[in-house]
């Protein structure tokens, strides 16, 4: 009985030393299953004990020492193997709580890393919050003072344009009163000139050119009309059969000698031809541009007023009449004078297209006005002159014979004057001047060849 009472108190301080110490979840299990063993062999061992000891007791007490003596020692046994199991059993408790520990501090650690940064975003979240917030109402004041500029800068050129619409209507006045003030300044400059003019007519005269002067003009003339003729006919061929009737009429009364000359100096043909045109339109009127109705008016009233002045008083009341007109010819005559240039270059083209094969052009025909243009200006200005200039271009007939007269001719051909005495002309190619009387318009008996007329000789 003592030995069961020992193992009943063995038991209990087990027990009591497990409740002491709680195992971790896999310890506690396996302990547990081990204690429950422990737990069924002491039942068992107890139970086989106690049958032993009925056994003993109905077989006899000849074996009790010896079961006594056993009991002990095997409890022993089981008390160490459970004692090295809790010891087991506590290590792992250990290693396993160390374990968790460490993982807790790590865990820990995670968490605050975490919640730091969360702190630190929410920081940053909150900045930016509020810099957006103040830059949204930024935005919103840039916005209000971008609309009030706006409506300033409408306003502002609204205004700009009522004060140009203004000004443009002052200046237009202004302009329009300028050029009404201008045109009276230019009516009084016109009317003051005139009297000057008239003033300057009247007492000095016009001004008189000396012979050398009209020589080098009519020189210069005759020299561009035959660069003229040379620049636009000198590869045209001549073929006065292809003429009409009526324009070969027209060139024997221009040049009689026309066939002869179109097959072997078809340059000076022209030449002659230009010339003699100058000279029907131009030289031989009494004052180029003005209507043939008041031209002849003047020129009777010059032949009425011969009979009751001298030659003189004609030349100076010719000189001073034809002055003024010269003077408003540019103005007051330019509609008639167009005509006159615009009628010369129709009939030198209408003449010269039928009997060649060169063809008009606008260059031609400009540089053709010019020398007309010249050719009227040189008119004009020897007509006004109080002496009589003349322009002199004799017609070589074709049944008459026309002598070379070293006077008042030069020969184009470049032959000395001694072998051109008593030979015979072929073509008058440019008219010479011959002047009679002196500057004053005097002396009328005074005669002086102030350009010779240019002539082609006929061969020797």
């Amino acid at each position: 009985m003592s030995s069961g009472h020992d193992k009943k108190a063995r038991r209990a301080a087990t027990a009591g030393k497990q409740g002491i110490i709680a195992a971790p979840p896999r310890a506690a299990l396996s302990g547990r299953s081990k204690a429950e063993a422990s737990s069924h062999d002491d039942s068992a061992s107890t139970k086989s004990a106690a049958d032993g000891n009925n056994s003993g007791n109905g077989n006899g007490n000849g074996n009790g020492s010896e079961a006594e003596e056993a009991e002990p020692q095997d409890g022993r046994k089981r008390i160490a193997a459970l004692e090295k199991e809790l010891a087991t059993q506590a290590a792992e408790f250990e290693r396993e709580l160390a374990q968790l520990g460490k993982k807790m501090m790590e865990e820990s650690e995670t968490a605050r890393f975490w919640q730091q940064k969360h702190s630190q975003l929410n920081q940053t979240f909150l900045k930016a919050d509020t810099e957006l917030r103040l830059l949204r109402q930024e935005a919103d004041s840039a916005r209000g003072a971008r609309e009030e500029r706006e409506r300033d800068v409408k306003t502002r050129i609204s205004s700009l344009m009522l004060d140009r619409d203004a000004f443009r209507e002052a200046y237009n006045e202004a302009m329009g009163d300028l050029r009404t003030k201008e045109d009276t300044i230019r009516e009084l400059q016109g009317q003051v000139w005139g009297l000057k003019s008239f003033v300057s007519t009247s007492s000095k005269m016009d001004e008189q050119v000396t012979d050398e002067a009209f020589g080098e003009q009519m020189q210069r003339l005759g020299n561009s009309i035959q660069n003229w003729v040379i620049t636009n006919f000198r590869r045209a061929k001549i073929n006065t059969d292809k003429a009409s009737d009526e324009m070969r009429e027209h060139l024997l009364g221009l040049v009689p000698t026309y066939e002869a000359l179109a097959a072997t100096s078809k340059v000076h043909l022209i030449q002659s031809i230009v010339s003699r045109l100058f000279v029907d339109y131009i030289f031989d009127e009494y004052f180029v541009g003005l209507p043939k109705e008041r031209a002849d008016e003047l020129k009777n009233v010059e032949e009425y007023l011969n009979a009751f002045g001298s030659i003189e008083s004609m030349n100076q009341w010719r000189s001073t009449t034809l002055a003024i007109l010269r003077k408003e010819a540019p103005q007051k005559l330019q509609s008639e004078t167009a005509a006159v240039v615009e009628a010369v270059v129709a009939q030198v083209n209408s003449i010269l297209c039928s009997i060649s094969d060169a063809q008009s052009s606008e260059a031609r025909d400009q540089s053709l006005r010019a020398l007309i243009g010249s050719s009227i200006d040189l008119s004009r200005l020897l007509r006004v002159q109080k002496a009589v200039f003349s322009i002199v271009m004799p017609s070589i007939e074709g049944h008459q014979r026309t002598m070379f007269d070293a006077e008042i001719m030069e020969d184009i051909g470049g032959e000395d004057e001694d072998t051109l005495n008593e030979r015979e002309i072929r073509c008058v190619t440019f008219p010479g001047i011959i002047k009679s009387g002196d500057e004053n318009g005097q002396r009328a008996h005074l005669r002086n060849v102030v350009s010779k007329i240019r002539v082609l000789c006929a061969p020797d």
